[in-house]
């Protein structure tokens, strides 16, 4: 469902970058309209001072969103997919309506997952881990040491890209079947099709699947 919203959406984005990946994939979802910018992170376009100027941290995704004239700049996953649902209630929910309960434990798993698990496989996290002795395999096994509801929430916009990155880095994960099954299922859900990393418009061709 296409929104009939006035305000514009432009995603500076990655393809690689997780924190991105849920902001797609919740915009997919909701059927927001949204123009990129794609930001490379592996030859520091993020480091240019007109970046910074959009964002002083230097990380993606930043959603810039205009209305009547009025420019409004975020620069944080969750803070973005957060202001989506609370400006757009009417599109399909990402938190569970009317049970408080539930919202809280959607807000819990999307915590435990970009506060605990994803700065594991974060790029700027693993590259500081890899500069310690200049060894690559460093990089890799510190990354690879590490889902409420019956409908998609927050939680599973966070959870997919977060193993989507643990399975690029090559961690074993055959023996957490339940981690795998939630995975794959929501693999099959278009919103997810179109977020993943392989699909995005600055995607490297010889990095999209056949």
């Amino acid at each position: 469902m296409a929104t009939n919203n006035s305000k514009t959406y432009h995603l500076y984005s990655y393809f690689r970058s997780t924190c991105t990946n849920r902001v797609v994939i919740a915009m997919h979802i909701k059927g927001i309209p949204v123009e990129h910018t794609y930001i490379d992170l592996s030859k520091a376009s993020h480091e240019i001072p007109e970046f910074q100027t959009l964002n002083p941290s230097k990380s993606v995704p930043i959603l810039i969103i205009k209305e009547d004239g009025n420019e409004t700049i975020l620069t944080q996953s969750i803070a973005i997919m957060e202001y989506l649902e609370e400006s757009l209630p009417t599109l399909t929910p990402l938190l569970p309506q009317g049970d408080v309960v539930q919202r809280a434990r959607v807000r819990e798993m999307v915590n435990i997952i970009s506060s605990d698990i994803q700065p594991i496989t974060n790029g700027r996290i693993a590259k500081r881990v890899r500069a310690i002795r200049g060894e690559a395999m460093d990089q890799i096994t510190f990354v690879t040491e590490f889902s409420v509801g019956d409908v998609v929430t927050m939680a599973d916009v966070c959870f997919a890209p977060a193993v989507g990155m643990a399975l690029a880095y090559g961690t074993n994960l055959d023996g957490l079947p339940r981690v795998m099954a939630l995975f794959e299922k929501l693999g099959e859900l278009p919103a997810f099709q179109k977020g993943h990393w392989k699909m995005q418009g600055d995607t490297p061709e010889a990095m999209r699947d056949p």
